[in-house]
C-alpha cells in the first residue's frame, strides 16, 4: 500500500515538473490577448479579415512556441515521461469534456459579442431585454463563469497549481472586457499571465541545462 502511495505521489511529482518550464502559461497568456484583437471592433471595422488574421497569427504563435519548447528545449532537459494507465484516463477524459465545453464557450462568446455590439439584431431574437448597466453586469458575469470553472477544471486534472490564478485572472479579464468594453483588459490579463511564463522560462533555463554529449573515441 505505501509502495502505490509512494509512486503515485512521484507520479504527480513527475506530472507536475512538466509545468516548470512555464510554457504553459505562455500560450495560454498568448492565445487571451489573441482573442483580444476581435474586440478592436471601432479601430479595425473597416480591416475584418487583417483582424481575424492576426487574431489566428496570434494563435498560431501561441501553439508553436508551445510544442516546439517542449520538443526541443523542455524534454532534451527533463526527458520524455510516460504516465500510467490511470493518469492517461484522465487526460483524455479532461481533453474530451474541455472539448465540448470550449467549442460551446466560444460560440456563445462570440455570438454574444456579436449580439453586444449590434443591438437591432439582439433586439429581433429577444436578447439582451435587461438595459444599461443590469445588462452589461449580467453577460459580463456570465462571461467569467464560461471561462473561470472549465480552467480551474484543467488546473485540477493537470496538477497545475499556477492554473487556478490563471484562471481567476482571464475570468478577470473576460469580466472587464465585457463590463468597460475595452479589450485592453483582456491584453493585460494575457500579459500578466505571459510574463511570470517567461520568467519562469527563463529560470527553467538556468537550472536545467541540457547534459553534456558523451563523447566516444575509437
Amino acid at each position: 500500500m505505501a509502495t502505490t502511495l509512494d509512486l503515485k505521489s512521484l507520479e504527480k511529482k513527475a506530472f507536475r515538473s512538466m509545468h516548470q518550464d512555464g510554457l504553459l502559461d505562455i500560450n495560454m497568456g498568448g492565445t487571451v490577448a489573441s482573442f483580444a484583437v476581435l474586440e478592436y471592433h471601432q479601430a479595425s471595422e473597416a480591416f475584418p479579415l487583417m483582424q481575424f488574421s492576426l487574431f489566428l497569427a496570434g494563435l498560431l504563435a501561441s501553439t508553436i512556441i508551445f510544442w516546439v519548447g517542449k520538443m526541443f528545449i523542455t524534454v532534451p532537459r527533463l526527458g520524455q515521461v510516460k504516465f500510467g494507465p490511470q493518469r492517461q484516463r484522465r487526460a483524455r477524459t479532461l481533453m474530451m469534456v474541455l472539448s465540448g465545453i470550449v467549442l460551446l464557450q466560444v460560440l456563445i462568446f462570440i455570438g454574444t459579442t456579436v449580439l453586444w455590439h449590434n443591438p437591432q439584431w439582439a433586439a429581433k431574437i429577444g436578447f439582451g431585454q435587461a438595459t444599461g448597466d443590469l445588462g452589461r453586469l449580467t453577460v459580463a458575469i456570465v462571461g467569467a463563469l464560461f471561462v473561470g470553472p472549465s480552467l480551474t477544471l484543467v488546473a485540477f486534472f493537470t496538477d497545475f497549481l499556477r492554473g487556478y490564478y490563471i484562471a481567476f485572472i482571464i475570468s478577470l479579464g473576460v469580466f472587464s472586457l465585457i463590463w468597460f468594453d475595452n479589450p485592453i483588459y483582456m491584453i493585460a490579463a494575457g500579459l500578466i499571465v505571459i510574463i511570470p511564463g517567461v520568467i519562469l522560462f527563463i529560470r527553467f533555463l538556468r537550472q536545467y541545462p541540457l547534459p553534456p554529449v558523451a563523447v566516444t573515441h575509437d
